[in-house]
């Protein structure tokens, strides 16, 4: 028997053994890939399109919950939705989020968040992922336990490939925040930066340390470490797990969130 014939032979049982397809030989499988067809001379992103092959709009949807426990307090759960809608370079967010900061208020504790609407543009290269976004924040809350305005946001995502395989990422946003009649709010800024890694074709991972400043000086910065992880169920459906290590005074010192996604072009 040749090595050829032999080489051969074991490929076509390691991908029996791994259920591994992947028609198009671009390095993405079948059960993940959203361009079937990709020509062997085009370089594919981690959907396995190439640039000229994604459709001129998306829709994404999320839906989820998240806990937030420590020892000294009672854990409060939300659930959370986020909605995207891709334009070729342009895309609008429609999300909420809930945000806890003080055990000790009970207001505060139990508090539902805000919804907040961006619009963003993004530009690609071969390594660098870089999106500006801009937005506001709609108060959902009164005063008790939000500011109860309108704040308005900016924010640019840079993302550094070293490979087809890992990443490098930061992010920067600026708040600027709506005063109330009786209180000036400060605006503050906000970063995040940290690596990611697809661990197969179907799982990303990523860690990060993630710090926000505070709207009033007698609140601490927020700081944790996150740990995200992305698992595309199919084609067009995928769960996210996300854990949260406070590391602020006032923070939660854990925050389990768990999404389900969809994604449709």
């Amino acid at each position: 028997m040749s090595f050829f014939k032999f080489a051969l032979i074991v490929s076509l049982a390691i991908s029996s053994i791994y259920a591994y397809v992947d028609n198009d030989i671009d390095g993405v499988d079948d059960s993940v890939d959203l361009c079937l067809n990709t020509p062997l001379d085009v370089i594919v992103d981690s959907d396995g399109c190439g640039e000229d092959e994604k459709g001129e709009s998306a829709l994404t949807l999320k839906i989820g919950s998240d806990v937030r426990f420590n020892t000294l307090s009672n854990s409060v759960r939300t659930i959370n939705f986020f909605v995207n809608y891709r334009f070729k370079d342009w895309d609008i967010s429609l999300s909420n989020s809930h945000y806890t900061t003080n055990n000790d208020i009970p207001e505060i504790s139990n508090a539902s968040g805000d919804f907040y609407l961006t619009s963003g543009y993004l530009f690609q290269s071969d390594q660098l992922y870089t999106k500006f976004s801009m937005g506001m924040k709609f108060a959902t809350a009164d005063e008790a336990v939000g500011t109860g305005e309108i704040d308005y946001l900016a924010s640019i995502n840079l993302s550094y490939f070293l490979n087809d395989r890992q990443d490098l990422s930061f992010y920067y946003g600026y708040t600027k925040s709506g005063d109330s009649a009786t209180v000036n709010y400060q605006d503050f800024s906000s970063f995040s930066f940290g690596s990611g890694l697809s661990l197969t074709e179907k799982w990303y991972s990523s860690i990060s340390y993630d710090y926000s400043g505070s709207n009033s000086e007698e609140i601490d910065a927020y700081q944790a470490l996150s740990w995200f992880n992305r698992y595309a169920l199919t084609k067009k459906f995928f769960v996210v797990f996300n854990y949260t290590y406070g590391l602020d005074d006032l923070s939660y010192d854990h925050t389990l969130s768990c999404e389900v996604g969809a994604h449709f072009e």
